[in-house]
């Protein structure tokens, strides 16, 4: 008796894990941080996007990027129009909420390091797709050939019925142990 109990609590806690396996991708869906290099222009939109900013640091010391800022006629030497905090350079969340319409050339800055003027980035507005006119013609068919439709099937990642099933059979165990 004592080894069929051992072996249902094995089994049960291999199904535990295949479940978290396949449930944990299914929770991860954020989009991918992207790697910023020096002097690169980023298309940013209502969208929020993910930098990563560490390519920007200082080469020497490594310091983290702290702020982004913008001057005037983008020279560091004239007055400071705008700066962005920058809570985590690996992880900086961005989108048009963000610059409220200051577009342009940012330099990243560090508390350690002060202004690092080689390293800039550009942001941009991304593009808003425009409306295109479509124009229908309409065609007379003979009343005896129905018009054939054709419908998209939907697409669904195969993930959601594999989570389903784990859990019917989690659920079918717990219920065969009663």
């Amino acid at each position: 008796m004592a080894y069929e109990k051992l072996t249902f609590q094995h089994l049960l806690a291999i199904l535990v894990v295949l479940a978290l396996v396949l449930v944990v991708p299914a929770a991860a869906q954020e989009t991918g941080k992207r790697l910023v290099q020096p002097g690169e222009t980023i298309e940013v939109g209502a969208e929020p996007i993910v930098l990563d900013l560490i390519n920007l640091r200082k080469e020497g010391t490594f310091s983290p990027i702290t702020e982004i800022r913008q001057y005037r006629s983008d020279d560091p030497a004239k007055k400071l129009v705008r700066v962005v905090g920058v809570p985590n350079d690996d992880y900086f969340k961005v989108s048009a909420y963000t610059f409220k319409g200051h577009y342009g050339r940012y330099f990243v800055y560090s508390k350690q390091d002060g202004l690092i003027e080689h390293n800039s980035i550009v942001f941009v507005q991304a593009q808003t797709p425009t409306p295109t006119e479509i124009v229908a013609t309409v065609t007379e068919t003979p009343t005896e050939t129905p018009p054939t439709t054709t419908t998209a099937t939907p697409t669904q990642a195969p993930l959601p019925g594999l989570i389903a099933i784990a859990a019917l059979g989690i659920c079918g165990l717990l219920g065969a142990r009663r």
